[in-house]
């Protein structure tokens, strides 16, 4: 039996980047060069958490950039390389996650086109309104009108006798 993950791609890679609950040791190290303070640190990871499941951020790219962003605001030292660079996409981008239906060409016709009988063992197939000529039109019409006089009868005997009932 397989097991699926429902995190999104986005939380998959901010925990690759920053670690789990603990912070990882890159994470740490990446910090400690930077001269920022552990709490710190785990203040970066909360915040991209939290932007992540508000949908603030798209994409496994915006998480990457957000993080620099917000290592930038709070280093102390500058620092040459990117931190995300050195963490690879292809664990944290999409494994167990169900991929997007594609744009595939397929041998149907579209919806549109497909007209399934009312009754498929009959085979017998109906004109649309568009397609019946006049006459056929106005029987129709002519029926369906019937149907909302018989209708409005039997509600005017309900109601009589609803009259008749409390008077």
């Amino acid at each position: 039996m397989g097991f699926y993950s429902a995190n999104t791609p986005e939380q998959k890679r901010v925990k690759k980047l920053t670690g789990d609950i603990n912070i990882s040791d890159m994470f740490k190290s990446e910090c400690e060069t930077r001269g920022i303070a552990i709490y710190n640190a785990y203040n970066i990871q909360k915040r991209l958490i939290h932007e992540v499941e508000q949908e603030q951020l798209h994409g496994v790219k915006e998480v990457d950039d957000r993080l620099m962003e917000l290592l930038d605001e709070r280093s102390k030292n500058k620092v040459t390389h990117r931190y995300v660079d050195f963490i690879s996409n292809e664990d944290s981008a999409s494994r167990g996650v169900i991929p997007p239906r594609g744009d595939e060409k397929s041998s149907l016709p579209p919806k549109d086109q497909i007209k399934i009988p009312p009754r498929a063992r009959d085979g017998q197939t109906f004109k649309t309104d568009n397609e019946l000529p006049e006459r056929e039109m106005l029987i129709k019409i002519m029926n369906q009108n019937k149907k909302i006089i018989n209708q409005n009868k039997i509600i005017i005997e309900q109601l009589k006798r609803l009259g008749e009932k409390n008077d």
